[in-house]
């Protein structure tokens, strides 16, 4: 394994502008919400001047920064932020305070299609734990020191991987995960030596739970292999095409897929150890990755927020949540009692995990004015919900138990 000191480039890496997006059949549906709500930003300027202005627990802001919020895998405390300007963060959970902050080198981007993933994905994909960060940039796979931001390995990658919207690394297990040349790599968080490479034809859909990592077949499928040896454990072949990281809890796997047409998602509740199927459920209006934490898959598509039992996939409870007027899609995201929801024109809400009631919603002040496309990142914790956007870092306060 050749590895090499990561470089940091003064500043971040231009990116053209382009006037053609392209989405794959998921993306299309995921972005319909988005996309209306676009249309809507003039006439929803009045009615949002009308509102009654709602404010939630808030904890501090940052408007300097937005992009992709990450917190570690394990118990170490810290926040990172890998931002729209090529740079990754350190900050403090507590204050926002910015502890250190990295330019990520990148290769310039070599076509129209590339330039714009990247000017809209929201920044490079990190992970953090086991005392790194990861970042997986068109340069390769770089780490940083997560106390102090300086340079630890980098890996240089054969090619740009061909969905960077969905190539995220995972830490934790003792490795350091990623996906390029269609094949699952895990390299030790402290020197970069490679420590096993297996089962190709897999795309960069993982989720790391535990010991073991699952992952999404090129194909379609889900193949769960050992964290620790990269041994196959089980392959599931019943999935189509799955687009987004599964949720693990409880000894249960929740994966989905949708079949490119409205009220066409179908979920799954997978036993962890085997991989057979405990539930299904199909032709859901869903478009996006589920969330499990305390018994309850939730699922969000359009202004609908759903709960399913864990155990059972049964309807538990469903709740209606804003659609964005902004040009995007909403985010969801479980934890700890709460489900959260965070919309393309930076409202957020809090419901009661296990009834679905509202706990708490927070506006801003204005909506914006243009219709950039924006994607909303959340990461919450039991004591605070972070969410990135175009606009900012926000961290606000978790709803007290009930």
């Amino acid at each position: 394994m050749n590895t090499k000191t990561a470089q940091l480039d003064p500043t971040p890496p231009a990116i053209p502008p382009v006037a053609a997006p392209q989405f794959n059949r998921r993306r299309l549906l995921l972005s319909a919400a988005g996309g209306l709500g676009a249309l809507a930003v003039g006439g929803g300027a009045a009615w949002w001047a009308r509102r009654d202005a709602a404010r939630g627990p808030r904890l501090w802001n940052s408007a300097a920064m937005g992009g992709r919020v990450v917190l570690p895998s394990g118990a170490q405390q810290g926040l990172f932020a890998s931002g729209y300007d090529g740079s990754v963060r350190s900050l403090d959970p507590a204050t926002g305070a910015v502890r250190w902050s990295r330019v990520v080198k990148a290769a310039p981007p070599v076509n129209d299609l590339d330039g714009w993933q990247l000017a809209n994905s929201g920044g490079w994909h990190a992970a953090a734990g086991e005392g790194v960060v990861c970042v997986v940039s068109t340069a390769g796979v770089q780490t940083l020191d997560a106390a102090t931001g300086e340079p630890r390995w980098e890996v240089p990658l054969p090619e740009w991987p061909e969905t960077p919207e969905t190539s995220g690394p995972a830490i934790g297990a003792g490795g350091v995960f990623v996906v390029h040349g269609a094949a699952l790599h895990c390299y030790d968080p402290a020197t970069g030596a490679l420590r096993w490479s297996g089962d190709p034809g897999v795309t960069g859909v993982l989720r790391l739970a535990g010991d073991a990592v699952y992952v999404a077949g090129k194909d379609g499928g889900l193949v769960a292999l050992d964290a620790r040896t990269g041994a196959r454990l089980w392959t599931q072949d019943a999935l189509g095409a799955v687009e987004d990281p599964p949720a693990v809890h409880r000894g249960l796997v929740y994966v989905g897929y949708s079949g490119g047409q409205p009220d066409s998602y179908t979920a799954f509740g997978l036993d962890a150890a085997t991989g057979g199927v405990r539930w299904q459920r199909s032709r859901l209006p869903v478009a996006g990755p589920l969330a499990a934490a305390d018994r309850t898959v939730c699922l969000l598509s359009g202004d609908r927020l759903m709960g399913l039992d864990a155990d059972t996939g049964d309807t538990r409870w469903t709740a209606d949540v804003p659609v964005g007027l902004g040009s995007g899609v909403s985010s969801m995201t479980a934890a700890d009692g709460a489900v959260y929801v965070g919309t393309n024109d930076d409202r957020l809400l809090a419901f009661e995990l296990a009834t679905g009631q509202p706990r708490w919603r927070d506006e801003p002040d204005r909506i914006a004015s243009d219709t950039e496309y924006t994607r909303v990142f959340l990461a919450a914790t039991g004591s605070a919900v972070y969410c990135g956007t175009r606009t900012g870092l926000h961290a606000l306060r978790a709803p007290a138990a009930a």
